[in-house]
């Protein structure tokens, strides 16, 4: 009995630890029961529960505050910030590496998710939730000042790349438009 009890608590510990490598998105536990539970950091270098865990729970109790546009944001960011992360449940990474590795894959996952598309008002409800991590000293002030100017520079680049195609689509058509004129 006592080495079913044992395979019985490995297959439950292995299970999971592998639903741990395959997160859903969907909850904010995640970064409390995975990332922190195989990955405990202590200090400036913590990022799991002050930061992730916390922010994520901002957002969901907020979600009715936001657009429906953004409201679909936070969900595919959600998912994407916890499956930037999914790798390195359980291992030796040290934990200023993985928060580097954490605050690396905001930009991306906020961009590529819609964040340049969302509304004023939606952009006024992020400031004021991220707010408080904007103060010096609060811990990751730096990091989340970096990451938003990064944010907002992908945006800019990716609106002056479509405001280029414009104007070069435009210019296109008014030179076509005198070819047929003049023919």
């Amino acid at each position: 009995m006592e080495s079913y009890t044992l395979l019985y608590c490995n297959n439950v510990l292995f299970s999971h630890f592998q639903s741990c490598r395959n997160p859903l998105g969907t909850d904010c536990y995640w970064y409390q029961d995975c990332l922190d539970k195989y990955n405990p950091c202590y200090g400036s270098d913590e990022y799991a529960i002050s930061y992730g865990y916390h922010y994520c729970n901002q957002y969901t109790m907020n979600l009715y505050r936001f657009s429906s546009r953004a409201q679909d944001w936070i969900r595919k960011t959600k998912r994407c910030l916890q499956l930037a992360l999914k790798s390195y449940v359980g291992t030796s990474i040290s934990c200023s590496a993985l928060k580097k590795a954490a605050f690396d894959s905001h930009t991306k996952c906020y961009v590529d998710n819609g964040f340049c598309d969302l509304s004023t008002s939606d952009y006024k409800e992020i400031t004021k939730l991220v707010g408080n991590a904007l103060i010096p000293f609060s811990g990751s002030a730096w990091l989340t000042s970096v990451n938003g100017g990064s944010t907002l520079y992908s945006c800019s680049r990716r609106y002056a790349s479509a405001l280029a195609d414009d104007v070069r689509d435009s210019y296109r058509n008014v030179v076509n438009s005198l070819k047929d004129f003049f023919g």
